[in-house]
């Protein structure tokens, strides 16, 4: 794993950025980091992480970072032992190539000796290797307090020593002209720092620039006195005196200048240094072919052009024979691309071949050019690339040459070349390149963040909104965010003068053959963040294989990105040109024809798929077109899982859309053939108000089931929610209008939805009469399914009323049926329940056997419910038998399984199982903490009976503490808390005696 903190913190693997999880996880890695291969003592890391203000359960939290970030590392495929437990504290083994300041101070060290050798150049190579491994302030981002702060200080200071030594030699070497605009930039930046305008002002000095060498001077001064009442010191003044008398000293003689054609580099280029990384050493390592090719691509203003220039001005001194740049018009608003031609003869005229001796045939002065680079050691940039026949006339036929080559489409067709393909910037180097363009103080980061997303972290986006902002004192950063939400203001917002992101990416669109320009335009009718070939094939009205041929041919030209095998992207802002686009060229007929596929396709697909893990009494037929319609196959319900999680965003968008834009029965059944996906993912609640708009788009329709389905999965939702009572009052309704209508399968689900509420509510005789009826109802349409799922229910309630020989027959007996109708999801719910009923009776071999199989088959479909309780089950039964470590981690799995998925009643079982944990373990503290965040958790959803369990945790901790009025008081609530029926109320009753005296359940399906 490679580490990163010369800028913002990053760890990788490979060419993948690894996620670090929260902010408290980051600042533990980055104290970690800097003191790499030390020990680094809890009091330093409590410090770090808390200042003064660290809480009394600081080292605790602490230890839980570091557990996560163990896991983070081991998940990424590192090393998790490499985080070592000392008895001090922690330490972070880091290999020395594998942090980024280790490499730092290597290629100082390699200057030393390159200095010390009388080997300038090579110092200067040495030290430019250096200082491109900055991609911003060091840890930028997490310096929150004392300790990071102060390291992340040393390590900026170190960073402008090195610049300021590598400015001092190249000044000596007389490299000025590429020297000064650093030097601006710099000073810019770091204005009181004499030491930066003193070279600066002896770099102009030494071009002959005295008067502008005297303004710099004269700025500081004035700035020095206005800000912080002093005068230059000596260095400053030192300069000023050797301006004023011309002493500046002659450089040392050097090779003769070499031709330099590249444009200005960009003062305020921002990071890019794990592609520039890479490139170095591609670079270094030597020709793969006849000579180095690097073929840079990306969408139109990712930093194409930028990149390869600061790759020039990095590796110049490697080539000291020339820089030649040219921009080949392969995508230019007013020029036809270059033919190789009129190329050769820029390039010839850049070699200094006079006019009049230049061939006038292509293949002449192909000739005549590669004649003139054999032997020669030249950079050649030619940017702007149209296609690979473009370039290959103009490739040097020298191994000693490099070339870059930008274009927007990837030049897989160029032998030989290694391919950077440039994304857009990550959020923090985004983030630092909009406050440099901007140049003004600017404290709200939150607004800097929203407006950096709000310009896809597009580098051309990010330039023309900072430019605005920076000529636009009146604006605040919110300003401009605001101006950028809306579609098309931000068309307006992002042109500035000659620069245009939407005049820039449509130039890639009109590049395009006229079929895939309506195949791009026609990605603006798409409401989803990312697609596959079959969506963008009915979208369309293409075979399948045609769509993605040119689904594949819009990411070879940078319009499409691909986030994944098989799925394609829009970038925001491209997705904004083809709206436009869109809007403007295409008829509204063909828009809604167009809609119309796509919906009808969705429909299909969620139809397909969720059928077969629909139980027979909530399986929905929806009204899908009579044609067929491709969808991508699934060979089994995993893989049907699979699919509708790649596809749920695109669904959500759709269901929404379809609302929105009057398609009232797509809006109403899409969200209704989905519920067998929803519930088994829990993403009911993201739907209630998709839901709402179903039961209103069914009344407009007067469909009677409509209504009845809408009304039932509303009140699904609400009782996931805690408003337990309108979820009795809605299921009621949507009961009335199943009966009315004739359909007992509706009414079965709907009765079966009911006792679920009832139990929720602990009302446990109406429960069981709910699934009794249901029950019965099942039998009797012949759904053995079903039959199975209210059999484990019916299990559920006998255990809570005490009745356990009852409860372990309904079990056993749901466990047969599932396994032979293979309803895995029913499967699990058994084999758990029947797991935990021998945990109450400490039958621990037996029980950790089911929950076992219960949570590795909960893990191979993809069932988030089974898995949650599984885990926390486990946990308890490994607190029991006494292992206690195994009991937290299992619990904690537990707690991230339930918050993910929105599963509170999971989340309120980790918790309480934690709390337990705790206290096992004597910590009192967290043990009362975990507990009270149960009983709030609880309370906020209405789950009464994890309320009481977190009471009576409580009231363990306050007996520990010998606080045993407490202790009763809270007995006595919990006691109030349990209903009558509830067999558990007991415990609480005997005032708890033993640790293993606890609440224990069973879940309802």
């Amino acid at each position: 794993m490679d580490f990163r903190i010369l800028g913002p913190l990053e760890a990788r693997t490979g060419e993948e950025v690894v996620r670090l999880g929260g902010r408290r996880q980051q600042r533990l890695l980055a104290m970690l980091l800097i003191y790499a291969n030390e020990v680094v003592t809890l009091d330093r890391l409590v410090e770090g992480l808390w200042d003064d203000a660290a809480p009394p359960t600081a080292q605790a939290q602490l230890h839980n970072a570091v557990w996560a970030l163990r896991r983070v590392f081991s998940a990424a495929g590192g090393d998790g032992d490499s985080l070592v437990t000392e008895p001090a504290g922690y330490r972070l083994v880091v290999p020395g190539n594998s942090l980024d300041v280790h490499r730092f101070w290597a290629d100082v060290q390699a200057a030393d000796k390159a200095e010390a050798a009388g080997q300038p150049g090579d110092a200067i190579q040495a030290l430019s290797a250096a200082t491109a491994l900055w991609r911003g302030p060091a840890i930028a981002g997490l310096r929150m307090g004392r300790a990071l702060d102060a390291a992340a200080a040393g390590l900026d200071e170190q960073y402008l020593v090195v610049v300021e030594r590598l400015s001092g030699l190249r000044l000596k070497l007389g490299q000025t002209e590429e020297l000064v605009v650093q030097l601006r930039g710099l000073v810019g930046e770091h204005p009181f720092r004499e030491s930066l305008r003193a070279l600066l002002m002896l770099t102009l000095a030494a071009l002959g620039r005295q008067s502008e060498a005297l303004t710099v001077y004269e700025e500081g001064r004035r700035l020095l006195a206005d800000e912080l009442g002093v005068d230059p010191g000596a260095q400053l003044r030192e300069a000023h005196d050797q301006v004023l008398r011309g002493a500046v000293p002659e450089p040392a003689p050097v090779a003769p200048s070499r031709p330099s054609h590249l444009p200005a580099g960009a003062s305020d280029f921002v990071g890019r240094s794990a592609d520039i990384d890479r490139a170095l050493t591609d670079v270094r390592r030597g020709p793969t072919g006849p000579l180095i090719i690097t073929a840079i691509d990306g969408m139109g203003g990712v930093g194409k052009t930028a990149l390869a220039v600061r790759l020039s001005e990095l590796l110049a001194h490697d080539y000291p024979d020339g820089l030649y740049f040219i921009d080949l018009h392969g995508f230019s608003l007013d020029e036809r691309p270059r033919t190789p031609e009129a190329a050769l003869d820029v390039l010839l005229r850049q070699a200094g071949m006079p006019v009049e001796l230049i061939p006038s045939g292509s293949t002449e002065r192909a000739e005549q050019w590669r004649s003139m680079t054999v032997g020669r050691r030249i950079i050649v940039v030619l940017d702007n690339a149209a296609d690979a026949a473009q370039v290959r006339p103009l490739l040097p036929d020298t191994t000693e040459c490099l070339v870059l080559v930008t274009s927007r489409r990837r030049m897989t067709a160029l032998d030989g070349s290694q391919p950077i393909s440039l994304d857009v910037l990550p959020p923090a180097e985004a983030v630092a390149l909009f406050r440099r363009i901007a140049d003004r103080g600017i404290e709200d980061s939150d607004a800097v963040a929203d407006v950096t997303e709000l310009c896809g972290r597009l580098p051309l986006a990010i330039r023309i909104a900072g430019a605005r902002l920076r000529h636009r004192p009146a604006w605040t950063v919110a300003d401009l965010a605001e101006r950028l939400r809306e579609t098309r203001r931000r068309v307006h917002t992002l042109a500035v003068d000659d620069l245009s992101v939407y005049v820039t990416l449509r130039l890639s669109y009109e590049s395009l053959p006229e079929h895939q320009q309506r195949t791009f335009r026609l990605l603006g009718v798409h409401p989803g963040q990312d697609f596959d070939r079959y969506a963008i094939a009915a979208l369309v009205g293409l075979p399948v294989d045609e769509a993605e041929e040119q689904l594949e041919s819009l990411c070879d030209c940078n319009l499409l990105m691909q986030p994944a095998a098989g799925r394609y992207q829009l970038h925001d802002l491209v997705r904004d040109c083809a709206k436009q686009l869109v809007e403007v060229m295409e008829p509204e007929s063909s828009r809604r024809d167009a809609a119309a596929r796509l919906f009808d396709y969705y429909l299909y697909l969620a139809h397909l798929h969720c059928s077969p893990m629909a139980r027979k009494i909530s399986r929905f037929e929806p009204e899908v077109p009579a044609d067929p319609i491709a969808v991508p196959p699934a060979r089994n319900e995993v893989e049907a899982i699979g699919l509708l999680e790649a596809e749920y965003q695109n669904l959500l968008a759709v269901a929404t859309l379809a609302q929105a834009t009057g398609w009232p029965t797509h809006a109403w059944q899409l969200p209704c053939v989905l519920r067998p996906f929803l519930e088994l993912m829990n993403f009911r609640v993201a739907w209630l108000h998709l839901f709402e708009g179903a039961l209103g788009m069914a009344r407009q329709l007067k469909h009677r089931r409509g209504e009845s389905a809408a009304l039932a999965n509303i009140a699904v939702i609400r009782r996931e929610l805690g408003q337990l009572a309108d979820a009795v009052e809605l299921l009621k309704q949507a009961l009335l209008i199943s009966q009315e209508t004739g359909d007992q399968a509706g009414e079965a689900y709907q009765t079966s939805d009911l006792g679920i509420a009832y139990v929720r509510m602990a009302r446990y005789w109406e429960a069981q009469e709910c699934f009794e009826i249901a029950r019965d109802l099942s039998e009797k349409l012949g759904s053995t399914r079903d039959v199975g799922a209210l059999v484990n229910n019916l299990g559920f309630v006998a255990a809570d009323l005490g009745e356990y020989s009852e409860a372990q027959e309904q079990f056993v007996r749901a466990l047969a049926i599932n396994r032979k109708t293979g309803f895995r999801q029913g499967e699990v719910l058994a084999l758990a329940n029947i797991g935990r009923l021998h945990g109450r009776f400490h039958r621990y071999p037996a029980a950790r056997s089911n929950l076992t199989q219960a949570l590795e088959l909960s893990r191979e479909i993809g069932y988030r419910f089974g898995e949650g309780w599984a885990l926390a089950w486990l946990a308890t039964l490994h607190r029991r038998e006494g292992n206690l470590q195994s009991a937290i981690e299992l619990g904690r799995l537990a707690l991230e399984v339930g918050t993910v998925a929105g599963l509170t009643d999971v989340e309120c079982e980790a918790l309480n199982c934690l709390g337990e944990t705790y206290l096992t373990m004597g910590d009192v503290n967290i043990a009362i903490d975990l507990h009270q965040r149960a009983e709030e958790l609880a309370m906020s959803h209405q789950l009464t009976l994890a309320i009481a369990r977190a009471v009576e945790g409580r009231a363990h901790v306050a007996q520990r503490r010998g606080e045993l009025a407490e202790a009763r008081r809270l007995w006595e609530r919990a006691l109030m808390l349990y209903p009558e029926s509830l067999a558990d109320r007991a415990h609480p009753r005997a005032h708890l005696t033993t640790d293993d005296a606890r609440c224990e359940r069973c879940v309802v399906s």
